[in-house]
């Protein structure tokens, strides 16, 4: 539990902010570009 505060806190800090909306920006791409590979192979197998 004080794992989960202490990240909140760290949340609530203006690097904290930033680093968060890195990890979205990055996760949004690494699942459109899993995406696309699929569709591609997909594409291809057929």
């Amino acid at each position: 539990m004080g794992y989960f505060y202490s990240l909140m806190n760290y949340l609530k800090t203006d690097k904290g902010k930033h680093d968060c909306l890195d990890y979205i920006r990055a996760i949004m791409i690494m699942a459109a570009v899993m995406a696309g590979i699929r569709i591609l192979i997909q594409t291809l197998m057929r």
